[in-house]
């Protein structure tokens, strides 16, 4: 009897075993499916969909959906439909047709339905009722789908875009934020404008205007009527587009700068964005793509007593405890961890995310200039979580810094790519740079060929010498001490290139590629917490030469 009980217990601890191992097994095999289809895609989301190559997007569409087939509960089954819904939307756009947008749809609603806990869900509920709305044109099932995103999720951004798509809806006396039924009257390629938002100071507001797709625009100012109680104002026209948001009160900003914001379909051809200044100085504007934005930065006028008030301000710059900080030079620097949230920018060996990567040496390194140097430091995230490129620069520019700094890590289809490169904001023609622009721009190579038009307004000429300057110092010094302390590393050079973040800057700015995540060997020290100081300690080295550079001028 008692043999017969081992015996059983060993044959138990046995199947015990290699059900363990098959589940681990398994565990490895999705994992390894998932990243090696994330890494496809980020590499096809590079290129345009073509005749010729969409046939990649629709077999990689069915390996991420093999995931979530075969073994529905791995950790990226959610992922796996996510991205299908995404590729499947992608070519809806390129061929229109309703079998692809059906595709989508159908990945999206099994995400909802299948995974209500994961974080790819609410995304995917917003998309679901967005492509019965815009694509379907089916406003019933859009207000279900929008109502049942509320419910499930009633906090954050995507709830408050529902609950205003699902007033434009009920709103039937205004036909224009409703979108008719295919071929009852809809207006094809009409761009939509479905919200605004903005960023602001008391000197220094950035609006943000989001479309569905491109219009072109005009802006125009009209002065101050001070008989007829009328402020400065901006307005703009979007030529050839539709209004889809609510319209139906200004929406309040009152940061000292911009009063309010007016939005209507003057025409029906040309939906009317008014600003309504306290005070104007200048303003500049410019389009986006993917998806499409326009972005209008406004710079107010500072009186005589906001003048000396700042400049008191500056020489009492706040710092830590037991510091002193440098008098004349840098005030404030504000650091951009990349990518965040839902955007995990490139992904290296063993599934390491850039946007941890970078969060944590940003964070370090405003440590060590707050302790060390006493200067004020702002971070454009804290946390895990997505910002818009063009909010990063607007928090650069409303915080009225003297530096900004984006960090990113690089990433390559070679594996054996390595080295550093930094780059500051102008036209290049460089191949190489243009193609790691567009990756982390998310957008494709025609979108940088269109930035090139509008860049001669917005390079900040005034600056450019200073962020060539700072380029330097920064690169010189990370190539150096890594090299110093960890062996030598490959310098690939202070370069230029298109980054969207960097557009529109007031002050001198970067960006700079540290390592190649997708090189094993980079990949691992960029984990290893000695080898983040090393860089930290570069990085303050290399601002910390540029403000002795910037002193040594002002005293010329």
């Amino acid at each position: 009897m008692r043999r017969s009980i081992v015996v059983c217990t060993a044959f138990i601890l046995t199947v015990s075993v290699l059900l363990i191992k098959d589940v681990s097994e398994a565990a490895r095999r999705d994992k390894d499916l998932y990243l090696s289809a994330k890494k496809e895609y980020d590499l096809l989301k590079k290129a345009k969909i073509t005749v010729e190559n969409r046939h990649r997007w629709e077999t990689l569409a069915e390996r991420f959906q093999k995931i979530p087939q075969e073994i529905p509960r791995s950790p990226y089954a959610d992922d796996g439909l996510f991205f299908a819904g995404k590729i499947y939307q992608e070519l809806h756009r390129f061929d229109k047709k309703e079998r692809t947008l059906d595709l989508a749809i159908k990945n999206w609603r099994a995400l909802w339905q299948r995974y209500p806990k994961s974080p790819r869900a609410q995304e995917a509920g917003y998309w679901l009722a967005l492509s019965y709305e815009e694509e379907k044109g089916d406003a019933g099932e859009a207000r279900k789908q929008y109502q049942a995103l509320i419910e499930r999720y009633p906090q954050g951004e995507l709830a408050a875009k529902a609950r205003r798509r699902v007033d434009a809806i009920k709103k039937n006396e205004a036909p224009s934020l409703v979108l008719p039924r295919k071929g009852e009257g809809d207006q094809p390629g009409k761009a939509l404008l479905t919200q605004i938002r903005h960023t602001s100071s008391q000197s220094y507001t950035r609006v943000i205007m989001e479309l569905s797709g491109e219009a072109r625009y005009e802006t125009h100012v009209l002065k101050e009527e001070s008989s007829k109680g009328l402020p400065p104002r901006i307005y703009v026209d979007l030529l050839g587009a539709r209004l889809a948001m609510d319209a139906t009160n200004p929406i309040p900003v009152q940061d000292g700068l911009l009063r309010q914001v007016r939005v209507g379909q003057f025409s029906p051809d040309v939906v009317r964005v008014v600003l309504d200044m306290s005070s104007l100085r200048g303003h500049s504007a410019f389009l986006l793509p993917d998806p499409f934005r326009l972005v209008v930065d406004i710079q107010g006028q500072r009186n005589g007593q906001e003048l000396a008030a700042l400049e008191k301000e500056k020489d009492l710059s706040p710092s830590l405890k037991g510091t002193k900080p440098l008098s004349g030079g840098l005030h404030k620097i504000v650091l951009d961890p990349g990518h965040g949230g839902k955007d995990p920018g490139a992904m290296g060996v063993g599934g390491i995310a850039e946007k941890d990567i970078v969060l944590s040496i940003a964070k370090k390194l405003a440590k060590k200039l707050k302790r060390e140097m006493g200067i004020e430091v702002v971070l454009t995230r804290q946390t895990d979580s997505f910002i818009p490129l063009e909010d990063r620069t607007a928090i650069a520019n409303a915080e009225d810094a003297d530096l900004f700094i984006s960090l990113h890590v690089n990433s390559s289809p070679n594996p054996h790519a390595r080295g550093i490169e930094t780059y500051y904001l102008n036209n290049t023609d460089d191949e190489a740079a243009i193609r790691l622009a567009a990756r982390e721009n998310g957008t494709s190579r025609r979108g940088i060929s269109d930035l090139q038009f509008i860049l001669s307004d917005l390079t900040q000429n005034s600056k450019l010498e200073d962020s060539i300057t700072l380029a330097h110092r920064i690169h010189s010094s990370i190539v150096s001490q890594i090299g110093q302390k960890h062996g030598e590393v490959k310098d690939l050079g202070v370069k230029k290139a298109l980054f969207y973040v960097l557009v529109g800057a007031h002050m001198p700015s970067v960006l700079v590629e540290l390592l190649f995540i997708t090189n094993k060997t980079e990949a691992r020290a960029l984990t290893r917490q000695a080898y983040q100081d090393t860089i930290v300690d570069a990085l303050y080295d290399g601002i910390k030469k540029y403000h002795q550079s910037t002193l040594v001028v002002k005293n010329l």
